[in-house]
């Protein structure tokens, strides 16, 4: 990714705030309170990534196709590795969400866990793009999703996606090439955008599972619910979409 640099100082102000605050987050009946604590870590953040954007380029023989894609809508995705610390049950990279899904996964497998992303990774997954800025020192997982997004086309159309797995076919113009990524070129934004925040979409609010502390399910409990393939779950209460306003 061309100006890789520029994403990447962007992202580690997550680490830098989360180390200087992660000893004075809540502890005891905490998630709530951890995960205002999270969010504020990530604002920063999430507001100079609203105000940028993305520069996509590809080469179709003597054409040369360029377009941009600015984020319009963000979502951060948090989970600590380890027994009693804060998991974030949706999250899908992380080894608690292997071994809750299938508990002899990594014995099956040889391995002893998922590594974890290098800062500013790319993540495709059944949901859309992740960028990562995982910590292996300090065990946790983390990333943000493109849930929303601008794009304008070569031929000068702007349009407005709100279907995140579209990025697919508008930032992944030459595939995963397997010995570089420079078609993909990140830039700054001019000054700041007002941001909000709000639910991430379609995602539940989990409860540990009775009997089983080390395991998650939705909770169909709560005044604000939505509708799902099993039936009708509480939304999650953790404000960690970001968003322009």
């Amino acid at each position: 990714m061309k100006n890789y640099d520029g994403l990447i100082n962007i992202l580690k102000q997550f680490e830098t705030q989360w180390g200087i605050h992660h000893n004075q987050f809540p502890k005891g009946d905490w998630r709530m309170q951890f995960s205002e604590a999270i969010a504020m870590c990530f604002e920063p953040c999430a507001e100079k990534i609203l105000a940028g954007y993305f520069k996509v380029t590809n080469q179709e023989g003597d054409k040369l196709v360029v377009r941009t894609i600015q984020p319009t809508a963000i979502e951060l995705y948090y989970h600590e590795e380890g027994e009693g610390r804060f998991k974030d049950p949706i999250m899908y990279h992380t080894n608690d969400r292997k071994v809750w899904g299938k508990e002899n996964y990594f014995n099956d497998r040889g391995i002893e866990g998922l590594p974890y992303y290098p800062i500013g990774s790319l993540n495709p997954h059944t949901s859309g793009i992740d960028i990562t800025f995982e910590n292996a020192k300090e065990r946790y997982r983390a990333s943000f999703l493109i849930r929303e997004y601008k794009v304008t086309y070569e031929g000068g159309k702007e349009v407005k996606v709100v279907n995140s797995t579209e990025i697919y076919d508008d930032m992944l113009l030459n595939g995963i090439t397997l010995d570089k990524a420079d078609w993909i070129e990140w830039c700054d934004g001019v000054g700041m955008v007002e941001i909000e925040r709000k639910w991430r979409r379609n995602v539940p609010k989990y409860r540990q599972v009775q009997g089983e502390p080390d395991r998650w399910e939705p909770d169909p409990n709560g005044m604000d619910t939505f509708s799902t393939p099993k039936g009708r779950v509480a939304k999650c209460p953790f404000n960690w979409q970001f968003r322009i306003k």
